[in-house]
């Protein structure tokens, strides 16, 4: 079983904005996925053969959260496979609000937050809402940490995930990129944080090396991802990267779909 638990569905004309930005900015040349509208990511992951996907959408600005996860609710939830999820930012007006429609009205069963996208840091006093409900409600919050353009993570950048921890230790929050290229930081704190999981996108796209023992010890809360459809490499490369590491049976299992598949269920599975 595959799920994807790091891939990226947003309305047509602002997923077509995102994809300027990594044109314009990332340098990465040509991209795996030449289109990123909400049904040529769907498409992709058919023609991958996942079992299911996480879609994360990301606020960058405040305002803009609530049409988002309306859309989210209406035109991706359906998808056959889909865990369609939910965004929020900070200076977002009634955030409690936000979060109560979000999870219990829209029936949204994960969420993404990009602190690099928002220019915030998880620990903000105003998100305290978001956390607490997601932790009450077991709903898992994946949280790009790292505020490079490039998307990778300071191992300094993953303190507020440590306060965020501390202060709701049920929280499902899920480490983005697994805070790549510092990965041991991020190692570090789920062996601190029993809740607290990580996803191994881009690990095949930017090729650090691998801590593989630590990765196979902590194989229970580790999730894969693919950042489809603005990624240089394809859904299935990707998967193939994880399975030649060596990792056990049992924990490239759990780590290519075992976990997703606990954390959030697809409501129509393939």
């Amino acid at each position: 079983m595959l799920i994807d638990a790091h891939c990226h569905i947003m309305p047509d004309r602002l997923a077509t904005a995102v994809r300027r930005f990594f044109d314009d900015h990332m340098g990465w040349g040509a991209l795996a996925y030449a289109g990123v509208t909400l049904s040529d990511v769907a498409q992709a992951q058919r023609e991958a053969g996942t079992a299911g996907f996480w879609a994360l959408p990301y606020a960058h600005k405040a305002g803009i959260a609530a049409p988002l996860n309306e859309w989210m609710a209406v035109h991706v939830r359906p998808l056959p496979g889909a865990v369609a999820a939910a965004t929020f930012h900070p200076g977002d007006d009634d955030l409690a609000r936000l979060v109560r429609r979000a999870f219990d009205e829209l029936g949204l069963r994960a969420a993404k937050l990009h602190c690099s996208v928002g220019r915030f840091a998880a620990d903000d006093p105003r998100l305290t809402p978001l956390w607490a409900a997601a932790a009450e409600r077991a709903v898992p919050v994946v949280v790009h940490a790292g505020h490079d353009v490039s998307g990778r993570t300071q191992a300094r950048e993953l303190t507020p995930i440590r306060r965020v921890a501390e202060r709701h230790p049920e929280l499902r929050l899920v480490i983005a990129h697994s805070a790549l290229p510092d990965i041991d930081a991020a190692l570090d704190l789920l062996e601190q944080f029993p809740a607290l999981h990580a996803d191994l996108t881009s690990a095949a796209q930017w090729r650090y090396p691998m801590p593989l023992a630590r990765l196979e010890q902590l194989h229970e809360r580790l999730l894969f991802g693919s950042d489809c459809p603005n990624t240089t490499i394809t859904i299935g490369t990707a998967a193939a990267y994880l399975r030649e590491l060596g990792l056990s049976a049992p924990a490239l299992r759990a780590v290519l779909g075992e976990n997703a598949w606990r954390l959030a269920r697809p409501e129509n599975p393939r």
